[in-house]
């Protein structure tokens, strides 16, 4: 083996290991302060009236409905995404609050942003303005830093010498 295919394995290694603790150690503190975020912005900034919020038990904050586009890391590169589709069952009446629409991001940007808008829109009522969750576990990671000590942790679980 040349030196330049040594190199070329130990890069392959090293990054598998990047991979597999960012798809672990990592996403697991994403989703969490994902979780809090949106516990924080989405469901602390107000009471719903039309619709009952699913919270934990199917809703934004729900961890199954936080996870990882393409379904682990890759390059180094992480994409944490929110799937919670809109409840068809939460409305009085029976109504739906969003249907055919991108939950996640109609809350993270509010009523009109890709010209999707909640089924009975009011102006003036909170649901309607933009309630950032995704802004807030950004600032609460670059905070924290609990993505960067996740990483840390799961390097040297990998066998990786990390100050």
């Amino acid at each position: 083996m040349n030196l330049k295919q040594a190199l070329a394995l130990a890069k392959s290694k090293v990054q598998s290991k990047i991979d597999d603790t960012l798809s672990n150690e990592v996403f697991k503190a994403v989703k969490e302060e994902e979780s809090a975020a949106i516990d924080s912005e989405v469901y602390g900034v107000y009471t719903p009236k039309r619709y009952r919020n699913r919270g934990l038990g199917g809703g934004m904050a729900d961890p199954s409905n936080i996870v990882i586009s393409g379904g682990s890391a890759s390059n180094g590169k992480l994409t944490v995404v929110n799937i919670t589709e809109p409840n068809p069952t939460g409305c009085e009446d029976n109504w739906r609050v969003t249907t055919d629409k991108n939950l996640p991001e109609l809350i993270e940007f509010g009523q009109g942003y890709k010209s999707m808008g909640y089924d009975f829109p009011h102006n003036g009522l909170r649901y309607m303005e933009p309630r950032p969750f995704t802004k807030k576990t950004i600032e609460n990671l670059k905070s924290n830093k609990a993505h960067v000590e996740a990483m840390k942790n799961g390097l040297k679980k990998r066998g990786l010498n990390i100050k």
